[in-house]
């Protein structure tokens, strides 16, 4: 076919296929809790999304990140020192970035007493 983006216009204009919005950038958050669990620590504003671009945590356990009450994976590593200050290491079984949608509920379990877990998201206003 010598014009394959004429058809699959037309053929979106009769299956009425349209985006659900533009996402324009709104702001940078550093998501930061040190409870050992928190299963909805952060909500997702309505009308927002969130791109979660990373996690970390200064706790030697593995920690159960947890989307809508539903363990999306684990984040572990092992800790070490510099300068009596604990960094965190290697993740396993989560897939960075990934999204979550208006109302959406983000948090984990298994930090440890006395532990930081952060999140690092980048979120957007839908504009439909």
């Amino acid at each position: 076919m010598k014009y394959p983006f004429i058809f699959l216009f037309f053929l979106s204009g009769i299956l009425g296929i349209h985006a659900q919005g533009t996402l324009q950038f709104n702001q940078v958050l550093t998501l930061e809790s040190s409870v050992s669990n928190c299963l909805v620590c952060w909500t997702v504003p309505s009308g927002k999304v969130w791109k979660v671009e990373m996690a970390s945590s200064n706790s030697d356990n593995p920690i159960s990140v947890v989307v809508n009450n539903r363990e999306l994976g684990y984040l572990t590593g092992h800790a070490f020192s510099i300068n009596s200050t604990s960094y965190w290491g290697a993740r396993w079984g989560m897939h960075f970035p990934f999204w979550l949608q208006g109302n959406a509920t983000l948090g984990f379990s298994g930090a440890g007493t006395s532990k930081n877990t952060t999140f690092f998201v980048i979120e957007f206003n839908v504009i439909p």
